[in-house]
């Protein structure tokens, strides 16, 4: 790999290898050459349209849209208000500028060409948390909301769940506020997925920033905001250096995040110019408590503001004029300074205090080395490719040239190299039967494997406290599994290609096995279903005493006798408890069948590699006796050797070209 992994680097040699790609299709024509075309071919096109997908989570409050701006340039989002917890932003290059919204129902506004200051305001309005709501949960009644399709009656055992979840108190003085939220709220109008594309100033169009809800947030981490951490090229937590220690990162780490997303993990501390002068320390006492849960080497601290203050310079403002932002003010004057004192060029200066010149470079070698490596990985399969074209363009160049020397010994060598194939089969059986013999059976490394994981997750799935927790295990369970696919198919492959040498057949890498997926949103519904109950909702009505007066009923003399109960409705009512224990019984019958099932996907790979080998040996047996057949003239077995020279000369052309590019990509 190269030392300095950069976008532009990136992008530049992504596009050499789809043309080496192009180029390998036209040369190989309708050859097999052991490479599965399907499998690269899908490779390739997902390599087209890959994108480098960042989720930036952390507290509320802790400087997300600030760091983000910083990252692209501008100061887009606004930082001054409180994030409604229901809604993501998702941030990406765009030619032309748009906001998109999508609410719960499904409804969709568009908002196109627009300014930046606009788009500001608009995401004020959309995905922030109102003035008067700040005192009351409302991240959960919109969560109930998004889970019943109606809003919530607000009594006193909702008054108690909203104060037990958020940790609020006296919720019941604001009874009218929560009325008046919850009546204004809908699907419709409750905001799950924003979309911004802008012409920012950056180099590589494919990276797209996802602003995630806080992680504090009443309510948890939504399935939406999950999704997008477990398929994040990087994750990066950002929380502010002072206090360093934070209980909210280490349950993120330890009870949201998957080990997948555990392994992108950046930790990155902000607001550092109010601590500039123990920004060091802090930053190693942060390396002290996290190391065991992430690389020190992806913990970082940074000032947001001193890199937007860099960024307006770089445009060609001056710090006077700088200064006359109030929120940038004293640290114009501090670290102007600062660089004075120190000798340093004003500019460049507040990148250096800004900590983002540290943090970039190491994010950017990050996100690219995975995608260099898929980028080798594709060239090898071409290289590999075309090593085998050339030997099927020999063999039939010295079969040509036999047929031209002389027809008769012509024939019998093309006897001689049948009743070889039959001999050939014959071993392949051999082969199947050993590899049948080592790789299935109670005693197998696949059996072994799958055991041992089984075993594992089943006791993780019992002690999950909470839904999050038993999320991230299911996610993690069904990472691992793919990983056992992945490593057990290797070994069956490698087995293959080792004993078939002799016919230079490259197997594909990867079987392509169905690995069955868990539904666990449509477990979790059904649960759900399954457990609640349904509840009258009573109104007590006191009727007025001259209204009832009757001296023969002296019971309505009282207010207890002119009391009347009457059901206006009914209300759901979730037993926590025992909706949570059918989940995760529901969850490991689930996991266990499909560990069965996989067992039985497993399998069908020698049936693939049957069929594999069924269709080479024919193929070639068709060529021979294609050739027995056919009578040529010296003129047209000529013409035939020279296209096959052509071809291999073509070849070894495009070899050369496969080799320098490899060498540049791991210089």
């Amino acid at each position: 790999m190269p030392s300095r992994l950069r976008f532009a680097d990136y992008k530049l040699y992504k596009q050499q290898v789809i043309e080496a790609f192009e180029v390998y299709k036209s040369l190989r024509g309708n050859h097999n050459d052991g490479i599965d075309l399907e499998s690269l071919t899908t490779k390739v096109e997902n390599l087209k349209n890959s994108q480098f997908l960042v989720a930036v989570a952390g507290e509320v409050k802790a400087g997300k849209s600030s760091f983000i701006n910083s990252l692209i340039k501008e100061e887009i989002l606004p930082t001054d208000v409180l994030q409604a917890t229901s809604a993501l932003i998702e941030i990406f290059y765009s030619k032309k500028p748009f906001l998109k919204v999508t609410y719960a129902s499904g409804r969709v506004e568009l908002f196109e060409e627009e300014s930046k200051e606009i788009f500001r305001e608009r995401l004020k309005t959309i995905a922030s948390i109102p003035e008067e709501y700040r005192d009351i949960p409302v991240t959960l009644i919109d969560l109930y909301i998004l889970e019943h399709d109606k809003a919530p009656f607000i009594d006193e055992d909702f008054i108690k769940y909203l104060e037990e979840r958020s940790g609020m108190e006296k919720l019941k003085e604001v009874k009218y506020k929560l009325e008046q939220y919850a009546f204004n709220r809908s699907k419709d109008n409750i905001p799950i997925r924003i979309e911004l594309g802008y012409p920012f100033d950056w180099e590589f169009d494919e990276l797209r920033l996802v602003d995630m809800p806080g992680v504090n947030a009443v309510g948890g981490v939504y399935d939406i905001s999950f999704s997008f951490l477990d398929r994040a090229n990087a994750v990066l937590f950002i929380h502010p250096i002072k206090p360093v220690e934070s209980e909210s990162f280490k349950r993120f780490v330890s009870s949201v995040i998957t080990k997948k997303s555990k392994d992108v993990l950046f930790l990155v501390l902000t607001h550092a110019a109010v601590f500039y002068e123990e920004k060091e320390r802090l930053v190693e006492e942060a390396k002290r408590i996290y190391g065991s849960i992430i690389s020190p080497e992806r913990i970082f601290a940074v000032d947001s503001l001193l890199k937007l203050i860099y960024e307006e310079l770089n445009r060609g403002k001056n710090l006077a004029e700088i200064k006359k932002d109030k929120s940038k003010r004293k640290w114009v004057v501090y670290f102007q300074d600062l660089a004075e004192e120190e000798g340093l060029d004003e500019k460049e200066a507040f990148l250096d205090f800004s900590g983002f010149k540290q943090l970039l470079p190491n994010l950017e070698r990050f996100l690219v080395e995975a995608p260099f490596s898929v980028l080798i990985e594709i060239l090898e399969n071409i290289k590999e490719g075309y090593k085998e074209q050339i030997n099927l363009h020999q063999e039939m160049i010295e079969l040509l040239q036999s047929q031209k020397k002389n027809r008769e010994e012509f024939l019998i060598e093309i006897e001689r190299r049948q009743e070889g194939l039959k001999k050939l089969e014959a071993y392949c059986y051999l082969v199947l039967e050993e590899a049948t013999t080592i790789f299935k059976g109670v005693h197998s490394p696949v059996e072994t494997t799958l055991n041992e994981f089984k075993l594992n997750y089943y006791e993780l799935f019992l002690k999950s406290s909470d839904l999050e927790e038993l999320r991230k295990h299911y996610r993690d369970a069904e990472n691992d599994l793919d990983q056992i696919v992945r490593e057990n198919l290797q070994k069956i492959s490698e087995f293959f290609k080792n004993k078939l040498n002799q016919i230079g057949e490259q197997f594909k890498e990867e079987y392509n096995v169905t690995l069955p997926k868990i539904d666990f949103k449509a477990i979790e519904e059904n649960c759900k279903n399954r457990v609640v109950k349904r509840e009258e909702i009573v109104e007590e009505k006191v009727e007025d005493l001259l209204e009832n007066w009757n001296f023969l009923k002296p019971w309505k003399w009282f207010k207890a006798g002119r009391t009347k109960k009457t059901v206006i409705g009914t209300k759901e009512v979730l037993d926590q408890e025992m909706f949570f224990k059918t989940l995760k019984n529901n969850l490991i019958e689930s996991f266990i069948d499909i560990i069965e099932r996989l067992r039985e996907e497993f399998y069908k790979a020698f049936d693939f590699y049957k069929k594999r080998i069924t269709l080479i040996l024919e193929e070639k047996r068709q060529g021979l006796e294609k050739l027995r057949q056919e009578l040529k003239s010296n003129e047209l077995i000529d013409y035939e050797i020279l296209m096959h020279q052509k071809d291999i000369n073509r070849i070894e052309v495009e070899l050369k070209k496969i080799d320098n590019l490899k060498s540049d990509l791991y210089a």
